[in-house]
């Protein structure tokens, strides 16, 4: 199912894990499904008001596990995060979550490069090490480990780093998750589904009005969200 050499090109800074150039990993895309998704910091409350912004995390979490469940359930058992903030550590966790009573789950990182957690809040930072450690592989599309991303390119920076990264993603999957919210179309999550729609990929979108729609549904009841979920069925081909 997922095949690589043994030697990793170079280690990861954060937890010393073996990170793996695409040039050696092979994954099966038939099977894969790719996250792609906006900040914590971007996403706005319920009713613009801080006081919801936990029930509205609550829901955006458990609208993501609602999806990568049923997209399980039609046989994508592997799932390629890109390990940004976010949406795509989140995605993450609950990757490993179903590990443990879902043999056939996988997970695999994609790093930009190797530095690119340095602006990752401490508690990111803890979570990425946790993924970092329960990921079945991390793979880099940067191959020089002193490598970073800037606006201008140079022998040190790449102002496309990240565009690597985000297309290696769709490139080696089926179907694409996003949480996407179309007002902010520049952004990475906005470049990743433009991509997407190019190869011609399975997108499944949700974005804050979906959100904000489930809250209201449940009355902010969040073992209520988590039932609506567990019924998710999504219009989604079986995987090959």
């Amino acid at each position: 199912m997922l095949n690589s050499e043994k030697e990793g090109f170079f280690r990861a800074e954060l937890t010393g894990m073996p990170v793996y150039s695409t040039r050696v990993m092979h994954i099966k895309k038939e099977n894969a499904v790719c996250i792609t998704g906006h900040r914590e910091k971007s996403i706005v409350p319920y009713n613009n008001d801080p006081a919801n912004l936990d029930i509205t995390l609550f829901a955006v979490k458990a609208m993501l596990n609602g999806y990568l469940s049923a997209t399980f359930k039609k046989g994508y058992t592997t799932i390629i995060s890109g390990l940004a903030e976010g949406i795509d550590l989140w995605a993450a966790k609950i990757a490993i979550c179903q590990k443990r009573y879902e043999n056939e789950r996988h997970l695999i990182g994609v790093m930009p490069y190797r530095r690119h957690f340095h602006g990752f809040s401490e508690e990111n930072r803890k979570l990425l090490q946790e993924v970092e450690r329960y990921a079945d592989f991390l793979v880099s599309t940067c191959d020089n480990p002193d490598m970073v991303y800037g606006k201008k390119a140079t022998a040190s920076t790449d102002p496309q780093i990240y565009r690597k990264r985000n297309y290696y993603m769709v490139d080696n999957c089926s179907v694409v998750i996003a949480f996407y919210n179309e007002d902010n179309p520049r952004s990475g999550t906005g470049q990743t589904i433009r991509y997407a729609k190019q190869q011609d990929k399975h997108i499944l979108c949700f974005n804050s009005e979906d959100i904000y729609e489930l809250i209201e549904r449940t009355d902010g009841d969040k073992m209520a969200i988590c039932e609506a979920m567990k019924k998710l069925d999504l219009d989604l081909p079986k995987a090959d």
